[in-house]
């Protein structure tokens, strides 16, 4: 059976690039620097030098808490708990 000209085989989607996403590869280490510095600016925060490296660190952890949560493959029919005891 022939395939229909306009059809793309497997080997032609793979080939197209997909969205530019940032990972942690390919992002600079200074761009979450940057990010606490130019957020701390919107917000109006007099951020103290000293804690710079801190807050930098701590949105680093929260990000790849963050990242390993949306690794987590749910199915599509998973529903949220009716109840939630902390």
């Amino acid at each position: 059976m022939k395939r229909k000209a306009g059809r793309k085989t497997k080997s032609a989607r793979a080939k197209r690039p997909g969205p530019a996403r940032a990972t942690a590869k390919t992002r600079p280490e200074n761009s979450v620097d940057a990010f606490v510095a130019a957020s701390a600016q919107a917000l109006g925060l007099a951020l103290d030098p000293a804690w710079h490296k801190s807050v930098a660190f701590n949105l680093r952890l929260i990000l790849r808490h963050a990242a390993s949560v949306d690794e987590f493959a749910l199915p599509d029919d998973t529903e949220p708990a009716p109840v939630f005891h902390a």
